[in-house]
């Protein structure tokens, strides 16, 4: 008896120093989002309220570190919810995160995860949380992030899909990597991020960011040949007087009998106007997305159609965030050529205002889309949230001017 009340001593007092040796950070949102759409096609409206809540544990020791990340998200009104009844509820919290990470792993320069984790990368065109949306997004597999002199590199293996137990070739894999690196004379003058929520500011008159990753898109049993590799380029400089941002990819691959050939342009000039009154900036954007002229159902051999299936929706709260134009998950699609222009303004201490217009129009010169005007207003709270309200007005090039507006309303603790 007195040697297991000493085994249960000793294993208590290993636990407390455990835990002594363990920091528990936590934290939780919760963002309400109130949104009026319309559906062009056939001239209606909605409004829809959505609803989402987290909360965020981080468990850390020196080398190890496990995060978790609880959300619940809802359409409030939808028949599944059961509100006001006793049926079983069918919204029910998921994890949207739950991942290890070992750092310091040979000689303290990598950073290794595995699990289901947010994986944003440079301006996420390509990889995003795609935060705008209620669900978000997360991987699950294993990446591994190692820092050199010249900059961060990460390599990641993602296992976003598995078809059959015990069958690896027909298995939706991602397998690449994306670093980022200060050229030439400009080594080691500043500091640079891959994550681009880095809460580190870019501080380097040059940065270049390069990815490549292979996609194993098979979606059903048959001949394993509906493969997608991507690569680009992203730079980032600062001048004195503006700042530039420009990213390029190409895609090449195969899908079942035809070839992909696709690329993504896009260029953004900023030029800061601290002397212009109530004005911070203004930025010229150009955006591109191949497109493929025989989307519609013929074909020439050749899907020209870029898709980025991981990357943002290409949504600026308005006209294209209607489900009908901005999905570009597969290389079929009529694309995308588009400008804008952005003044960003500060009209009093903690409230932002943004204002956009857009020009749309596909990539195959079919269809010129319209014209847009956004307005969005910013609001600080001083609890850590904020007060977003957005106000939209499309002008079609055939048909009625059509608008559009929602409101936000986030709190963080």
């Amino acid at each position: 008896m007195l040697r297991i009340i000493t085994y249960i001593v000793f294993i208590c007092l290993i636990n407390i120093g455990f835990l002594r040796a363990v920091n528990l950070n936590w934290s939780a949102e919760t963002r309400l989002k109130i949104e009026n759409y319309h559906n062009d096609t056939i001239s209606t409206s909605a409004t829809a309220s959505y609803f989402r809540g987290r909360i965020n544990f981080d468990l850390r020791s020196d080398i190890y570190n496990v995060y978790f990340q609880l959300q619940d998200s809802r359409l409030l009104g939808n028949q599944n919810n059961f509100a006001g009844q006793t049926g079983l509820d069918n919204a029910y919290p998921t994890f949207h995160q739950f991942y290890g990470q070992v750092s310091g792993l040979f000689n303290g320069n990598n950073k290794l995860r595995f699990g289901r984790f947010e994986m944003p990368l440079g301006n996420q065109r390509i990889f995003a949380r795609s935060s705008w949306g209620n669900y978000g997004r997360s991987f699950e597999g294993i990446t591994s992030a190692r820092k050199t002199r010249r900059g961060d590199i990460l390599f990641f293996h993602l296992i976003n899909t598995e078809l059959y137990p015990m069958n690896d070739q027909f298995d939706y894999i991602v397998d690449g990597l994306y670093g980022t690196i200060t050229p030439g004379v400009f080594t080691g003058i500043r500091k640079q991020s891959i994550d681009s929520d880095s809460n580190d500011p870019i501080k380097k008159p040059i940065q270049l960011d390069y990815y490549i990753f292979n996609e194993n898109i098979v979606v059903s049993a048959g001949e394993n040949t509906k493969k997608r590799q991507t690569f680009g380029l992203r730079a980032i400089k600062e001048f004195t007087r503006f700042n530039i941002e420009s990213e390029f990819a190409y895609q090449s691959g195969k899908y079942y009998s035809d070839n992909i050939e696709a690329s993504l342009f896009s260029l953004n000039l900023e030029i800061p106007t601290s002397f212009i009154p109530l004005t911070e900036s203004v930025s010229l954007t150009k955006e591109y997305i191949s497109g493929d002229e025989y989307h519609l159902g013929e074909s020439d051999g050749v899907l020209s159609g870029f898709a980025k299936p991981f990357g943002s929706g290409h949504s600026f709260h308005g006209f294209y965030d209607n489900p009908l134009h901005k999905k570009f998950a597969n290389n079929s699609h009529a694309g995308l050529d588009e400008w804008y222009i952005k003044t960003r303004h500060q009209i009093f201490p903690k409230i932002d205002f943004v204002v956009k217009y857009h020009s749309f129009k596909d990539a195959i010169n079919v269809n010129t889309y319209g014209n847009e005007l956004d307005f969005v207003l910013t609001k600080k709270l001083p609890f850590g949230g904020k007060i977003i309200q957005g106000y939209s007005i499309y002008f079609p090039e055939n048909g009625k001017k059509l608008e559009a507006g929602y409101f936000m309303l986030l709190f963080n603790i």
